[in-house]
């Protein structure tokens, strides 16, 4: 059976500050696997990679946005709503594959004009701040 992660176990275990853990799975929710038990949200163990690699990212300085894409060239599967449902139990063993899920052109279409307006707000605040002084 595939192990699943609370959220404490994901800021456990990343030793991420909890306040940017929740911050970046809201965030960056298209590429999180999260299912519901009941009450509880289970994240998968692609989760924790998806945050390390973030976490590299904004060492590295980059800008939210600007990640979105990285993350999408990094080739990390992106998931809709109708991907987020109840925990169910883990197919047969025939029907695991081992490659991963890619996004469809649309998804990546769409990530990459989100990432892309996210930049163009941010130079725009960025000129209108330069403007101002």
């Amino acid at each position: 059976m595939v192990r699943h992660y609370t959220q404490l176990e994901l800021i456990t275990i990343s030793k991420l500050p909890p306040t940017t853990v929740k911050r970046w799975l809201e965030y960056f929710s298209y590429f999180v696997a999260a299912t519901r038990q009941g009450d509880q949200v289970l994240y998968s163990y692609e989760t924790l990679k998806l945050l390390k690699r973030i976490s590299e990212l904004r060492a590295e300085r980059y800008h939210l946005s600007t990640i979105v894409r990285l993350l999408i060239e990094d080739g990390f599967p992106m998931y809709g709503k109708e991907d987020k449902k109840e925990l169910q139990p883990p197919p047969p063993m025939e029907k695991i594959s081992a490659e991963p899920k890619k996004p469809d052109r649309q998804q990546l279409l769409v990530a990459s004009l989100a990432a892309l307006a996210d930049e163009l707000n941010r130079i725009a605040d960025h000129l209108n701040h330069l403007k101002v002084q």
